[in-house]
């Protein structure tokens, strides 16, 4: 007696084994925590002899956010309030970050701590970084014997 032949059609097994990890997609408990971005979003680029950084900060005030520079690290800080007269139990849905956070970003040369400056407008933290005098490129002029 001959059975179905399996060869090169569908495969029960492997079908079953989809399935399987499918459904043990959908129960895991960390699968949420996957999807956590950091906070604030940044884009950190060259403009000229300095780096600029920018950070996105909707709903956050210019006087909650808090600027530390080192030589080659910049740390932001900062706290995202709830809004006033909303109770934590009336949320049906959070999608948007509260509370304190904190992000430390390593630069990718030294910089002049004493030159740094920001300015917050419409959400968006921009930090200028200049970068120190030893950091910065050096043209050397090649000489020959004469």
């Amino acid at each position: 007696m001959a059975g179905p032949d399996w060869r090169g059609g569908w495969d029960p097994f492997h079908e079953f084994q989809r399935e399987m990890g499918r459904l043990f997609q959908t129960f895991d408990p960390f699968q949420s925590l996957r999807h956590i971005r950091t906070f604030p979003a940044i884009n950190l680029y060259v403009a000229g002899d300095a780096f600029l950084l920018s950070a996105q900060l909707p709903g956050t005030a210019p006087d909650e956010v808090e600027l530390t520079v080192t030589s080659e690290t910049l740390t932001l800080r900062g706290e995202r309030k709830r809004p006033e007269g909303v109770k934590d139990d009336s949320y049906r849905r959070q999608e948007r970050f509260m509370g304190r956070w904190s992000r430390t970003i390593t630069l990718p040369d030294r910089i002049d701590e004493a030159k740094v400056s920001a300015q917050f407008a419409d959400g968006v933290l921009t930090v200028r970084l200049p970068r120190a005098e030893g950091a910065k490129p050096r043209q050397i002029a090649v000489s020959s014997p004469s």
